[in-house]
């Protein structure tokens, strides 16, 4: 699956240090621009997909086309749970303390891809 020949340790270290600097650099960033009051541009580089891409890259010279595909498919699928926990943090937020709203929207999330999983039948599949 490598176009080139690599050592699968260096290979597995250098992941975790990208996954480790985009992170650090996303989650910074995200909170600079929310704390300027800046929410949309925020909102925005929390949602470019520079961990997903990067995924997607990682997976593909590890496993190949057919893995990233099937996970590419399994992002789409869980949006719907992640909808349930952003939705549940914007109703609650104003009506309880805010590591509480968190916290219950978690469990909404799990609950939500719980659901999703055993509709489609992938519950011991994951």
């Amino acid at each position: 699956h490598f176009p080139f020949k690599i050592n699968y340790n260096y290979f597995m270290r250098i992941q975790y240090f990208l996954y480790f600097l985009f992170g650090g650099i996303i989650t910074s960033g995200v909170t600079y621009l929310a704390h300027q009051s800046k929410g949309l541009l925020a909102a925005f580089v929390g949602t470019l997909p520079l961990i997903t891409i990067s995924t997607f890259v990682l997976i593909y010279f590890h496993s190949g086309q057919v893995a990233v595909l099937a996970y590419a498919k399994g992002l789409i699928i869980m949006i719907f749970p992640w909808m349930v926990f952003i939705l549940s943090v914007i109703f609650l937020m104003p009506r309880i303390p805010f590591i509480y709203a968190l916290f219950a929207g978690f469990c909404l999330q799990v609950a939500a891809a719980f659901l999703v999983f055993v509709v489609t039948r992938n519950f011991l599949k994951f």
